[in-house]
């Protein structure tokens, strides 16, 4: 994963996992952001506030990793967002060349 902000990198930031977590999800189907904070919140397993998931899908809406679209619901508009063929890309690349070794065995382990 790249340092710098460009066409099909996550941009440099502490939120790589968080980066991930969201093309993962965004790839099973698409969402608004604020149905992925609750999400995250559900799962426990970060204190990530509001501002830190916005944030990082800006990042990856600006590296063309996914892309947002406006939709009224009802008299809101919402921001639904889904991957790209480049984030699934590097969903795909990350997961055979970068998850290995003690985090695989980690993962798998989560999963038993």
């Amino acid at each position: 994963m790249g340092r710098t902000a460009g066409r099909g990198k996550i941009p440099k930031t502490s939120d790589k996992i968080m980066a991930l977590f969201l093309l993962w999800r965004l790839r099973k189907e698409p969402a608004c952001g604020y149905g992925l904070v609750d999400e995250i919140c559900d799962l426990g397993v970060s204190s990530r506030g509001q501002s830190t998931v916005y944030s990082v899908l800006s990042k990856l809406e600006k590296a063309g990793l996914i892309r947002g679209s406006e939709e009224r619901v009802g008299k809101r508009v919402r921001r639904i967002y889904k991957t790209t063929a480049e984030g699934n890309a590097l969903l795909k690349k990350v997961k055979a060349t970068r998850i290995k070794g003690l985090f695989r065995e980690f993962i798998g382990y989560l999963l038993s």
